[in-house]
């Protein structure tokens, strides 16, 4: 069931979300968004709509680099405060999917994750603009949320429509004050027409750089496997892994082992990344990817080959971070599109 919250009420609403809750909301500053940490929502400072923040959602559920505890001992992840992320895109929530499919879903769970997915209260929200690196349709996705969200806005004129997406964001709904009521058919109508129009828009600029809506990434990817397509992306590549880190899908990590301040052993799990010389080398010396073309391919045909294959959808939403990051300027919209020429 959809509401119709008016403009009136949009912050009192968001209070109502937000109470008792440590909030992460997006800042503007330098044409970029920013999510940050605050303690309540500012409608002077903080951005509801446009498009995705710098920084990925999967660093709130999966942190760059996490304390485990001491090592050869059983600790449970401490008790955390509830948290509220306002205004998520799809293509980061969409992401947590590919997450939750690694760390839930198959055994072990990761009790860390768990603890901080369950405690994080997503409000999504539909784009309302873009990034000219934004390329959302041309991997079967849309700027506007489908699913995964507790509670999504759709951001029009003069108020939102608002629509639950779990039990947790329909009680939410269910008990602010005053009550939503449903939206009139008009409204319903301009959501649909302004959702509509940013894909269009988005799925242009994407076509402008060779990618179209349905084309087949994955056999284009496949059968560029051999090296001689990957020299000229490697040469420009500096491994420092900005792609990996900034990817809003990628979930690679490893485990160090060191001493804690008190000098206790102690364990921490932290980001890796598959553009590293010995990311896939093995503890007798061996590495099965020691060329920089061939960790170049494996992480593009992670995202294209074997998630298509695992789960039917590619390990990649669209959001144009890592071309943004990339120091050696790979964008993945020139790589995909030439495995398709």
């Amino acid at each position: 069931m959809l509401f119709w919250l008016p403009q009136a009420h949009r912050d009192s609403f968001i209070a109502h979300l937000t109470s008792g809750r440590t909030v992460f909301a997006s800042a503007s500053e330098n044409d970029q968004l920013h999510l940050e940490r605050t303690t309540a929502w500012d409608p002077n400072r903080h951005v509801l709509d446009r498009y995705r923040p710098l920084e990925p959602l999967k660093a709130l559920v999966f942190p760059p680099r996490e304390t485990l505890g001491p090592v050869f001992q059983a600790v449970q992840p401490a008790d955390l405060t509830p948290r509220v992320v306002i205004g998520v895109k799809n293509c980061d929530l969409s992401a947590l999917a590919i997450h939750d499919f690694v760390f839930l879903k198959n055994e072990p769970v990761d009790p860390y994750y768990a603890r901080l997915r369950e405690q994080t209260l997503i409000v999504s929200c539909d784009c309302t603009d873009c990034r000219e690196s934004c390329f959302c349709p041309a991997v079967g996705e849309q700027p506007y949320p489908k699913a995964g969200f507790d509670v999504n806005l759709s951001v029009l004129e003069n108020g939102c429509v608002v629509e639950p997406g779990s039990e947790r964001g329909q009680a939410l709904i269910a008990s602010f004050k005053p009550a939503l009521a449903a939206p009139a058919d008009e409204r319903l109508r301009q959501r649909d027409q302004n959702r509509q129009a940013l894909y269009h828009r988005v799925a242009g600029q994407a076509e402008s750089r060779g990618l179209r809506p349905g084309q087949d990434l994955r056999q284009a990817v496949v059968k560029t496997e051999e090296a001689d397509f990957w020299k000229e992306f490697a040469a420009d590549c500096v491994e420092c892994g900005a792609c990996n880190y900034i990817c809003c899908t990628c979930h690679c990590f490893l485990l160090r082992d060191g001493r804690s301040s008190d000098q206790a052993p102690g364990r921490l799990k932290q980001w890796d990344s598959c553009l590293h010389k010995n990311f896939a080398r093995v503890a007798g010396g061996a590495n099965p990817r020691a060329h920089r073309t061939e960790r170049l391919y494996n992480r593009f045909d992670k995202k294209f080959n074997f998630f298509p294959a695992l789960l039917g959808r590619y390990a990649c939403d669209g959001c144009g971070r890592c071309a943004e990051a990339c120091t050696g300027r790979i964008d993945i919209r020139d790589v995909l599109r030439k495995a398709l020429a």
